[in-house]
């Protein structure tokens, strides 16, 4: 009895749903778009209305170049500890993310103002730092050269500070740091794991 009663619900489950799809086929396109609604603002197949919001929820997203800028001091000072370390491929590391890290901070304000409101252009400025001295500190890396690193490093900060006193920020002084970073790495090449 039960088994009948499963077979019948199951028909009618069945043929409901056939006759639903007959329904809906019959409608036609035409039909179903204006029983949804005025149509969106389209351009090639693009719902602008929708993008307008997406781009508007997506700046909001974005964090302020000061955030990434934090970033990029944290790395700058890792790279520090890890060459004082002679763990070179730690220094390798914190050197290609502080790069990337300040690709990061111009890709989310390329021009500042200065003081006068004349536009300051950030690729422009960090170009040559990275074509430069980015590149003499990877070569000291390479050469596992510490000397050449401290010199390097320290033409690295010159070179950022010159960026922010082009920004009107000369109150934003880059300094060798004097204590490691609170992070979670060890910069010790030879650590054992666990401690």
């Amino acid at each position: 009895m039960k088994a009948k009663l499963f077979v019948r619900s199951l028909s009618l489950v069945a043929a409901g749903a056939a006759l639903g799809g007959l329904v809906v086929a019959r409608v036609s396109p035409l039909q179903r778009t204006q029983a949804a609604g005025p149509a969106p603002a389209v351009a090639g197949g693009v719902d602008l209305v929708a993008l307008r919001a997406d781009v508007d929820r997506l700046k909001e997203a974005v964090p302020s170049q000061s955030h990434a800028m934090t970033d990029v001091g944290y790395q700058a000072a890792n790279l520090w500890f890890a060459a004082e370390k002679k763990n070179w491929p730690l220094a390798t590391f914190y050197l290609n993310e502080t790069r990337s890290h300040i690709r990061w901070t111009i890709r989310i304000r390329p021009v500042r103002k200065d003081l006068a409101g004349n536009p300051v252009e950030l690729k422009g400025i960090f170009d040559p730092i990275e074509s430069g001295v980015m590149t003499s500190l990877k070569e000291a890396i390479e050469k596992k050269d510490r000397g050449q690193f401290v010199t390097s490093y320290k033409q690295m900060l010159e070179a950022c500070y010159a960026c922010h006193k082009a920004s009107d920020k000369p109150f934003l002084r880059p300094m060798i740091p004097v204590s490691a970073s609170h992070s979670i790495i060890n910069p010790d090449p030879n650590a054992k794991w666990p401690e």
